[in-house]
């Protein structure tokens, strides 16, 4: 199950919480998972376009490195989701990749190779069906869980 599927929206004591990190609409999210099974056994990944925190495309990218515990994302197909979200006026919002037979906690390869800095990595577990799906900060020693949800409202 999705831990974004109960979106948190006010701290103890009632506070308000902060606000998600990320918003990822339905389409988008089930278009990632479903790429995420697709490629299975074999790590995916992909970017998650729009204007932060909204996730408003999806670009699915080849794993050059064909690895069921390690990916890279194919640098052709990186920049074609740049040349494509240019003029739109967008940015990456998120970079999601998956782990086909661990949970949807960062690895220390996924610290040591976290080469985009504080823009939100998504990992997708599957062990579970459905996929649990969860969002992280890395920094090259540590990890912080961020606060995101799905929205039923379309792209």
């Amino acid at each position: 199950m999705s831990d974004a599927d109960e979106s948190t929206t006010r701290a103890a004591g009632g506070a308000p919480a902060r606000p998600p990190a990320l918003v990822v609409p339905r389409s988008i999210y089930d278009a990632m998972a479903a790429h995420c099974v697709r490629d299975a056994p074999l790590e995916a990944c992909g970017l998650l376009v729009g204007h932060p925190p909204r996730a408003l495309s999806i670009h699915p990218l080849r794993n050059e490195l064909a690895s069921a515990t390690r990916y890279n994302a194919d640098p052709r197909d990186i920049l074609d989701a740049v040349r494509a979200m240019r003029p739109l006026g967008r940015e990456i919002v998120a970079i999601y990749h998956s782990h086909p037979s661990s949970r949807a906690f960062p690895s220390r390869v996924d610290l040591a190779e976290n080469h985009y800095g504080e823009i939100p990595r998504i990992i997708v577990s599957l062990l579970e069906n459905p996929p649990e799906t969860r969002v992280w900060r890395l920094d090259p020693a540590s990890y912080v869980e961020l606060i995101w949800r799905i929205d039923d409202a379309p792209a």
